[in-house]
């Protein structure tokens, strides 16, 4: 048996059955107790050579590997956050005995926050579970974890013109033009915070997003307003290289202290930074700006992510809401009610001429 001891602890070498040579500490003085795990070891190498089973894995394993290859990954302090979360709670344990139940009941029991909240734990463990089957083929299945909130609404909210006035107004110079020119052009945070002199075409009123710094991966092309023209012409010639600064460095964080006190001074509650981007796009669908283009202004990949916004317009729909000629003559104190012309009421697309009237064959009208 190739079991030695060494410091007081004994050690296992010897040859698997795929040739390769297996030497390491059991972890233990007691030789009964390492000549067992000598003879198990040995038992699991050969179940993984000669009858393909795979070697069990843990979760500390998947969580390890998870976080080497997504180290450049753009939420991955998001991740490894999550994951310290999750490793409280599973730690050493296999990913064999990690299934839907032991999740649901570790999610209910201590994450009492928003359905979203849970499912973007739930993402992260799915993503891991799935990249175990599919890539590293550790496992051969992924649980059917729980979504909280399919079916529930998408969450938009945005503020109106005068509250965003208010708000400018609470806020420091250096944080008030960052909220602006997000307000202008519909930017997520990191695209504002990030923007750099050489990604502006002043001449051609346009500011581009490089690929790989969208969410979605491809490049934006963002045309500037006259607001966002007036915010880059403030911003002029204080950094060489970035557009949004602070006592001569780069900004890398609006949503702070000073972003959430501002909002509390006006009364604007369930708020986030990245809601300045819902207002940007609530604001253009207002203004009866289609869809399809509101989609491309923001960079989003799929019209659905649009579809948040479209019932703030529906001017387009008004000419097929005219098509009804219903006008009934109902009597109250016996005179007949004013049709909605007399009021300076009437809809633009309503038929002026021609409206059709359903009557019977004997002339007695069927309305």
């Amino acid at each position: 048996m190739a079991l030695w001891k060494r410091a007081g602890r004994y050690y296992v070498d010897f040859t698997g059955p795929d040739g390769s040579r297996v030497r390491h500490s059991t972890g233990t003085a007691d030789r009964e107790k390492a000549k067992e795990y000598h003879d198990r070891l040995k038992a699991e190498l050969w179940d993984q050579v000669r009858l393909k089973r795979k070697p069990q894995r843990s979760w500390d394993d998947a969580a390890v590997r998870w976080l080497k290859e997504k180290a450049g990954k753009k939420s991955y302090r998001d991740d490894v956050q999550r994951i310290r979360w999750f490793t409280g709670h599973l730690r050493g344990k296999p990913l064999d005995q990690i299934d839907r139940e032991l999740i649901d009941r570790l999610i209910d029991k201590h994450i009492q926050c928003s359905d979203r909240t849970r499912d973007l734990y739930v993402a992260l463990i799915r993503a891991i579970f799935r990249r175990a089957m599919r890539e590293w083929e550790w496992i051969d299945r992924v649980p059917a974890f729980k979504t909280y909130s399919r079916g529930g609404k998408v969450r938009v909210r945005w503020i109106t013109e005068e509250q965003a006035e208010r708000l400018l107004k609470e806020l420091p110079e250096h944080q008030r033009d960052v909220v602006v020119f997000a307000l202008a052009t519909g930017l997520r945070q990191g695209n504002v915070l990030g923007l750099t002199w050489d990604r502006v075409q002043l001449g051609r009123r346009t500011a581009t997003i490089a690929h790989g710094d969208t969410k979605n991966g491809d490049a934006l092309g963002v045309p500037l307003n006259d607001v966002a023209m007036a915010v880059l012409s403030r911003q002029a010639g204080k950094h060489k290289t970035h557009v949004f600064t602070y006592r001569g460095k780069p900004l890398r964080s609006a949503n702070t202290r000073t972003w959430r006190a501002a909002l509390a001074k006006c009364g604007i509650t369930d708020f986030r930074w990245h809601d300045l981007r819902h207002t940007w796009a609530s604001w253009l669908r207002q203004s009866d700006v289609p869809t399809w283009v509101l989609q491309e202004l923001g960079g989003w990949k799929s019209e659905s992510m649009v579809r948040r916004y479209a019932h703030m317009s529906v001017k387009h729909l008004q000419p097929y809401a005219d098509q009804l000629t219903f006008v009934p003559e109902i009597r109250d104190s016996g005179e007949a009610q004013k049709p909605a012309e007399a009021d300076g009421a009437k809809s633009p697309t309503a038929p002026r001429k021609g409206v059709l009237i359903l009557a019977s064959q004997d002339g007695k009208s069927l309305i």
